[in-house]
């Protein structure tokens, strides 16, 4: 399989911008792997490369060329997957984008239970954004996408999507705790608030509430990290929002947190997805996992156990 080595050496040159640190990557000499990738651009007719003082990075041609080899690397593996299924060993790696949500104890225990079953196949979760979830499934650097309220694009295929609710959580002994059922936006934004950037889905509809209903916010801190702010609510009088799968009935009773969902007729719900790129044939593991998590999340209703 040697056309397959060369697409690697192309793919850890085009990774790190240089033939000696890629040569030294992959074990080989520098000089034999430079004269791989001459050979190569002669063979096509066209440098892949722009030679600079300091590495090389991609042409427009290598960026197409990169596309077919991750796209030829991929296939390969996923040969290799489906012979091993046919002696009934499944083996595989997955590679998931996903929302910063589902990562604390929705995936972990996705991720465990697939595991539990198929112990040959091994997983990459990349914590990521809306745009770079979708620039990952493009490049072929993820199988699988987990997004929350994204503005759709037309590569992005859906495999199944839920509703979440928007939840406030604040201090078990905070004023908003003393209620039972649902709580209402303005008394949730007449509070100091910990809130996740603007960039998020849950920040996104909340601004448009407030706004829609002419409420102030007042944001007393912001930051990309879940935990940040569940510890800053924690230890101080504040209230944050989040969605039910991001969070879990026993961290938050530990930690001394309550959590109340919004009222439906003061904010709306959003929608987490599930996805892959369109009309990319994934690998059987990749294949049963998405099929996995569309199970649970059809059995979904509230915050993780």
């Amino acid at each position: 399989m040697k056309h397959l080595e060369l697409l690697k050496s192309v793919e850890q040159v085009a990774r790190l911008g240089s033939i000696r640190a890629a040569a030294e990557a992959l074990a080989i000499t520098s000089t034999a792997l430079n004269r791989q990738i001459i050979g190569l651009e002669s063979d096509l007719g066209q440098p892949l490369f722009e030679r600079l003082p300091r590495g090389v990075r991609l042409n427009t041609a290598g960026e197409m060329f990169l596309l077919y080899a991750r796209q030829q690397l991929t296939d390969f593996e996923r040969l290799k997957v489906q012979l091993a299924d046919l002696s009934g060993v499944r083996r595989g790696h997955i590679t998931i984008a996903s929302t910063r949500a589902a990562l604390p104890y929705f995936l972990p225990a996705e991720i465990n239970h697939y595991i539990e079953q198929h112990p040959l196949v091994s997983f990459a979760v990349n914590p990521c954004d809306i745009d770079t979830a979708h620039n990952q499934l493009i490049a072929l650097e993820a199988d699988i996408a987990l997004i929350f309220e994204p503005p759709l694009r037309r590569e992005f295929q859906i495999i199944d999507s839920l509703d979440q609710e928007i939840v406030a959580v604040f201090p078990s002994d905070h004023a908003l705790a003393e209620q039972r059922g649902d709580v209402k936006l303005t008394e949730c934004l007449s509070h100091p608030l910990a809130l996740p950037v603007q960039s998020t889905g849950v920040r996104k509809l909340l601004e448009h509430a407030a706004q829609r209903a002419a409420l102030p916010m007042n944001v007393a801190v912001e930051s990309e990290d879940a935990q940040f702010l569940l510890n800053t609510v924690r230890d101080g009088r504040l209230v944050t929002f989040d969605i039910p799968l991001s969070l879990s009935r026993k961290a938050l009773a530990d930690n001394g947190l309550s959590a109340r969902t919004v009222r439906r007729q003061d904010i709306s719900a959003g929608r987490l997805y599930i996805g892959q790129l369109v009309n990319r044939t994934l690998s059987i593991a990749a294949m049963k996992f998405a099929n996995q998590l569309t199970s649970t999340l059809q059995s979904h209703t509230g915050l993780c156990d």
